[in-house]
């Protein structure tokens, strides 16, 4: 049912008052403009800079009467006869209905009963408004409604008007449902400036216009502040190993189009990909949105808490309706178990914050309708809340380990090649060689010791070598070592509970780096009082 619907059968139905929440004026006035034609009423609009205006049906508002601009007064205009069939919509309402105003709430709820008890025959109090605040009093008396995003059809609108504005030419203009998508998630307003700026700059509006599309939403969506846009521009093949996890997103690949749907399948849910930092897991985020040519957004958790109360369960729900009016698009929660960290313990900490901001995520991702991917990535599986290792809210759990000796290869190939360096200008026995002296070291240590090399032959002012990486490598002290328990724990964990990131087998521990004394951690050697049995 959409959002006119929706006013129609609440006005037909006799309700009293009605909040919109929305920035969307435009589609406010057109939804009261068809209200009114459907329900043979006078549409007028009211706003403390032009006071109280006639809404005719080309949307043109005629000024009634520009001195009426308190609110009292609307409000007692409202109650006479003159107001007899009539919808009145007030806008930015919202700094009237505070504690401060206790006259005019007071007078909302008369008008309330008023209406229902039927001494005010034919007449809708509408208010509109972009933030949603109601007051306590008037919560059984208002009844709201949140206007979302414009979606396809109300784009395809856009496009056409902005074409018809600039003049376009047909061979200019493409009605593209991908250049439709790169502008969901904006509002009416945004997305006409984002068509009408490509308009202006290229003469046209084609699918070549996508980029300037998606740099204009990256803007919107930083200044919405809970989400952050990313342009990834690397793909699965990009990712050293991980082949069982890459084959099941490459069969999902076409998970999202009209044919998935007719076909008989659903929208794949979501990921959750457990390991240690640095083995890929947000590096796959990436490759995800850019090999399903998906829009990739990050839901920061540090943000979405706030000082004020009820505010970060309002950011949440914001954000992840800007993800659902964003849909298809991939979702990237990382470190999510830092971001949920204390829910157990919320109720006595922040007040039960946590546990609620919690609730509603763990709740979104069962009930979520909308063709939002979840991946979520989590480095301390002891922090992860066991509500979201529940099956049915993601559709598997991966664990990341460390990469084999033949991921290890894949992993110096890639990053050499990102660096324009061949591969082939080394020997096999050479590779060999890097493989086996970095056993245990994670994907993000190999580029750190390639990017140390390259700055070591840089400065030698030669081309890179093999020596190069091999003394890179062996200055490096990979995580593996300092954590050794903290791996066979959570590997131990995994079983049977996470499906292996991996298609092989991964390399034990125990034959990691035995020609020198286990690495100690600096606190390890400042505190006198630890000591290692070994020494």
């Amino acid at each position: 049912m959409n959002i006119d619907t929706k006013i129609i059968n609440l006005i037909e139905s006799g309700a009293p008052i009605i909040q919109i929440i929305s920035y969307e004026t435009l589609r406010i006035h057109a939804s009261l403009i068809e209200a009114a034609s459907k329900t043979g009423r006078s549409a007028y609009v009211w706003n403390r800079t032009e006071g109280l205006c006639e809404l005719d049906q080309n949307g043109q508002l005629i000024e009634k009467d520009e001195e009426m601009r308190d609110p009292s007064s609307i409000l007692e205009w409202f109650t006479e006869d003159e107001s007899e069939e009539s919808l009145l919509l007030l806008e930015d309402f919202h700094p009237d209905l505070t504690e401060q105003q206790p006259h005019i709430i007071n007078r909302l709820r008369c008008i309330a009963r008023r209406i229902l008890t039927q001494q005010l025959n034919d007449r809708t109090l509408l208010l509109s408004q972009p933030i949603r605040y109601l007051p306590l009093e008037l919560e059984k008396d208002v009844q709201v409604l949140e206007l979302p995003l414009p979606g396809n059809s109300e784009i395809k609108q856009i496009m056409r008007s902005v074409r018809q504005r600039f003049g376009l030419h047909e061979r200019d203009y493409q009605e593209s449902s991908r250049l439709i998508e790169a502008a969901l998630g904006l509002t009416t307003s945004e997305a006409s400036l984002a068509f009408s700026m490509a308009a202006v700059e290229n003469k046209r509006l084609t699918d070549d216009e996508i980029p300037l599309i998606a740099a204009e939403k990256e803007q919107v969506i930083k200044k919405r502040g809970h989400l952050e846009f990313y342009q990834p521009d690397q793909g699965l093949n990009d990712i050293g190993g991980l082949g069982r996890l890459k084959d099941w997103l490459e069969r999902r690949e076409r998970a999202f189009t009209e044919d998935a749907r007719d076909f008989g399948l659903e929208s794949p849910r979501g990921i959750l990909l457990l390991g240690l930092p640095g083995t890929g897991k947000s590096l796959a985020a990436k490759a995800v949105s850019s090999a399903w040519q998906l829009p990739l957004l990050r839901l920061d958790m540090g943000r979405v808490f706030g000082g004020i109360v009820g505010q970060s369960e309002e950011n949440i729900r914001a954000a992840l309706s800007t993800a659902e009016a964003l849909a298809p698009c991939v979702l990237w929660i990382d470190e999510i178990e830092k971001g949920m960290a204390g829910a157990q313990s919320s109720g006595s900490t922040d007040g039960g914050t946590t546990s609620r901001v919690l609730g509603t995520f763990l709740t979104w991702m069962q009930e979520k309708t909308k063709p939002v991917f979840v991946l979520a990535t989590a480095n301390n599986i002891s922090q992860l809340p066991p509500e979201l290792l529940r099956k049915g809210r993601v559709d598997e759990i991966f664990f990341v380990d460390l990469p084999d000796a033949d991921d290890r290869k894949d992993i110096i190939r890639i990053h050499l090649r990102k660096r324009r360096r061949n591969s082939d200008h080394f020997t096999n026995e050479e590779l060999e060689n890097l493989v086996d002296i970095s056993r245990g070291f994670t994907g993000a240590e190999l580029e750190e010791a390639v990017k140390e090399a390259m700055f070591r032959a840089f400065d030698y002012g030669r081309e890179l070598t093999a020596d190069d990486l091999e003394d890179a490598i062996n200055d490096t002290t990979p995580l593996s070592h300092t954590m050794r328990e903290v791996i066979q724990s959570t590997r131990q964990w995994a079983k049977g509970r996470a499906v292996p990131a991996s298609d092989r087998e991964p390399e034990l521990l125990d034959k990691i780096d035995s020609r020198s004394k286990q690495p100690r951690l600096r606190q390890e050697i400042d505190n006198p009082f630890i000591t290692n049995p070994k020494e």
